[in-house]
């Protein structure tokens, strides 16, 4: 299953511009495979978040970063929680994004 597949059985769907932002960000950080794992996807959401603070952020282009941080963010804790592995990397997770 590719990142688009992978997200596009994510329920509820995002919203295609949404979509498209996670699936470049993701593209842009060579993430590829079955699926992302959720350090991927918080790493990824890790680095959309330092692009937007080491700007201005007054630009609707960082609205839309901010906002794919946070659903790679949501899906990141979703995928550990489907693995179980949800209290480790809940705490990894906000430690990194602290870091930022």
């Amino acid at each position: 299953m590719s990142e688009g597949d992978w997200l596009s059985h994510r329920t509820p769907a995002p919203p295609p511009e949404l979509a498209s932002a996670i699936r470049a960000a993701l593209k842009a950080r060579n993430v590829a495979g079955a699926a992302p794992t959720p350090t991927e996807l918080l790493e990824t959401a890790q680095s959309l978040l330092q692009k937007v603070l080491g700007t201005e952020c007054d630009s609707r282009d960082s609205a839309l970063d901010l906002l794919t941080a946070d659903a790679l963010v949501t899906y990141a804790l979703e995928i550990a929680n489907e693995n179980s592995q949800l209290s480790d990397f809940a705490e990894t997770a906000m430690g990194k994004l602290a870091r930022s």
